[in-house]
């Protein structure tokens, strides 16, 4: 559990730093995965603090993939704001993160081109194939974070669509329902999270099915 009320962050330099919840309503004492997906701002930036915002950033910059030459660039600083995303993330860079965690946390990169061919069928371009054998040569290292991490991220996000602010864009998940053709119904698993710029300049909402590919939509 961690507590959802007004709390005043310090930033290094010893300025105060109070983020506000959206509406400005408090729950107090929640669960973690249920303050993700309603989007509690102060117990985000809670566990940002307690794991340090080198680490949290050091995770986040390798999930999205930003060149280490852009980090500062992009915003990435020592500063709390960014942990409610104020820097600048690119939606294919959302796309690699959120794949990732549906990729049991094994590194993704996205391509736009699969293969080429002529026109009998030959193959003389395979960006996959090159890309299948770069991520080989990684061994161990094209792990980005551990299966269980992702596991647990999905499990916490797929709560976003059930019952957080994904809920009324899905009707809690109904929107993904289907029939096949014996009537039978099922429901495509699915995972996400909702996300606003400043001053509602723009409304997100990111999501993925697990273990089968990353989607952004708007």
């Amino acid at each position: 559990t961690i507590d959802d009320s007004p709390y005043i962050f310090k930033t290094a330099d010893g300025r105060p730093y109070y983020p506000e919840n959206f509406r400005g309503e408090w729950v107090g004492s929640v669960q973690l995965w249920y303050a993700l997906c309603k989007s509690m701002n102060v117990p985000s930036l809670k566990v940002l603090e307690g794991i340090g915002l080198d680490v949290g950033f050091d995770r986040a910059i390798a999930l999205l993939g930003i060149p280490e030459d852009e980090v500062q660039s992009r915003g990435f600083v020592h500063a709390y704001p960014v942990g409610l995303g104020t820097a600048s993330v690119r939606p294919i860079e959302l796309c690699r993160a959120y794949a990732i965690f549906g990729n049991q946390g094994k590194e993704v990169t996205p391509i736009a081109i699969r293969s080429v061919e002529d026109r009998n069928g030959n193959v003389f371009l395979n960006p996959e194939k090159e890309l299948r054998l770069e991520q080989r040569k990684k061994g161990d290292a094209i792990q980005v974070i551990s299966p269980q991490t992702a596991y647990v991220m999905t499990d916490i996000l797929r709560t976003s669509v059930s019952i957080g602010t994904m809920a009324w864009g899905t009707r809690n998940g109904r929107k993904l329902q289907y029939k096949n053709s014996n009537g039978d119904t099922y429901e495509m698993p699915a995972a996400g999270k909702t996300g606003t710029t400043q001053n509602w300049s723009d409304a997100w909402a990111a999501g993925y099915t697990p273990y089968l590919s990353a989607v952004i939509w708007f």
